[in-house]
């Protein structure tokens, strides 16, 4: 289907360790429910806040689904420096209080970003406060056992979003 490549991979993601409002966010944190992560920056003019309201609208559409079809989304920012343990709670709440905002160094994030093929590049050479960030723009699906599932690519509407993601989870429903 296009927008969406299912991966039938039974290695789960690298080991990493990010940190967020939360704490420590690890591969642990995967297990047992599904998750839709993405990659980006709170500054982002476009990219990210279509991104989080896209999953906003996929929660909604959802609506009182079976418990199965839950899942959390994880935002990962790529922009340490600026996106502080607090700037991502307050970035993630004006969304949904039940996002989760995560972060790391280069090479704390080095371990999902080679796996995953995630671009990013910041654009600080010049001004350490105010820049851009080029980053991929597409969402990813892990499922509850760890393991990427489906990489949703750009453009993304959340109706397809949510008819893929119900269709991936009733396909692999002992997950």
């Amino acid at each position: 289907m296009p927008g969406v490549t299912e991966v039938r991979d039974d290695k789960p993601l690298p080991v990493f360790a990010l940190r967020g409002p939360r704490g420590e966010f690890t591969n642990s944190h995967f297990l047992g429910h599904w998750s839709f992560m993405f990659f980006g920056y709170t500054q982002c003019p476009d990219v990210c806040p279509t991104g989080l309201t896209l999953m906003k609208e996929v929660r909604a559409m959802l609506g009182t689904a079976p418990p199965a079809t839950a899942f959390q989304v994880v935002f990962v920012s790529v922009d340490p420096r600026r996106d502080t343990a607090q700037l991502l709670r307050e970035y993630m709440a004006a969304f949904d209080p039940s996002f989760i905002g995560v972060s790391g160094d280069d090479a704390a994030l080095s371990p999902l970003t080679k796996n995953l093929g995630v671009y990013y590049q910041r654009n600080d050479s010049t001004d350490l406060q105010r820049y851009t960030v080029d980053h991929s723009a597409g969402i990813y699906l892990v499922n509850p056992r760890g393991q990427l599932a489906a990489v949703f690519s750009p453009p993304q509407e959340a109706a397809k979003l949510t008819a893929n993601y119900r269709r991936i989870v009733q396909q692999h429903p002992n997950q």
